[in-house]
């Protein structure tokens, strides 16, 4: 399949929902943080690290059309457009014919359609490109007329992490939300949008919301940095950034087990080239079975 494809597949209907994936830039980060405590030669053939043994990874978003009321729903915003050149140089960061206004336009639609954003957590690749520099250069929210949905814990913990999670989170990329009508800070586990239940996941970080998109017997669920990439489909691969990996495996055995009782979708967040997948099952334990385009 070629790389084209996989960024700009066509979408996948589930219940009321039409859902896609939208990439908002290429990044790379250090193998070893990605996969944790996994050996080298086992991690680098599922993905090749560049000279300063990175990986390539995509910022993935999805972009949730409510068939019928119309709501146009955005989950996370990727790491946007503010990064410094040191900075995006340390990440690989690359944008080129990607961001958020081009995969919004191919669906025909404008930042100021976008009625909810709704973010798993504030750290930087996933919740960057909430504010962006407007004209004169003060920050503006990159989604005027948008709510934007967030665990009251995480909101929380964002505004005084450890010192071990701290650099992940950066204050001009949420702050402004604070000054506005248009922060709903979420208590927990709810269906906050009709058949859209969040799913509390608190080994990556602090109450981490995870989108499950309800259809007739099937959901789809974003993995966001609990299943950031196909490969992370193996229970204990875990990322170093996890502050509780323990924890984060047992949440995941438990998404990943729903998923192949419903025949569920699961849609990564990083994974550089597959947007999705359906699980089978393999001496008891859920693996992957299919593509699936979004």
């Amino acid at each position: 399949m070629s790389s084209r494809r996989a960024l700009y597949a066509p979408g996948v209907i589930i219940g009321r929902w039409d859902i896609a994936s939208l990439v908002d830039a290429r990044f790379a980060l250090d193998g070893g943080a990605m996969f944790g405590v996994v050996p080298r030669p086992e991690w680098e053939r599922a993905a090749a690290p560049d000279a300063r043994n990175r990986v390539p990874l995509l910022a993935r978003c999805l972009l949730a059309i409510d068939r019928d009321a119309g709501r146009v729903v955005l989950v996370d915003t990727g790491p946007g457009d503010k990064w410094d050149p040191g900075r995006a140089a340390h990440d690989a960061l690359d944008r080129a014919g990607l961001g958020l206004d081009a995969a919004l336009a191919r669906r025909g639609l404008g930042r100021e359609q976008v009625t909810d954003v709704l973010l798993t957590h504030l750290h930087v690749h996933h919740a960057g490109g909430v504010t962006r520099r407007g004209p004169g250069g003060a920050l503006e929210l990159s989604f005027p007329r948008a709510t934007h949905h967030l665990q009251r814990r995480h909101w929380t913990w964002a505004h005084g992490p450890s010192d071990r999670d701290g650099p992940t989170f950066t204050a001009e990329d949420f702050e402004l939300l604070a000054h506005t009508d248009q922060l709903h800070l979420v208590e927990g586990e709810a269906e906050i949008l009709p058949d859209v239940e969040l799913v509390l996941c608190e080994g990556h970080t602090v109450a981490q919301q995870l989108p499950r998109f309800h259809g007739d017997q099937t959901h789809l669920t974003f993995g966001g940095d609990l299943v950031p990439t196909r490969a992370h489909l193996e229970p204990s691969w875990i990322s170093a950034f996890d502050l509780q990996p323990v924890t984060t495996l047992e949440e995941k055995k438990m998404v990943l087990a729903e998923a192949l009782e419903d025949d569920g979708v699961v849609a990564f967040g990083h994974d550089p080239g597959m947007a999705a997948c359906r699980l089978g099952e393999e001496e008891g334990h859920p693996v992957f079975r299919e593509r699936v385009e979004l």
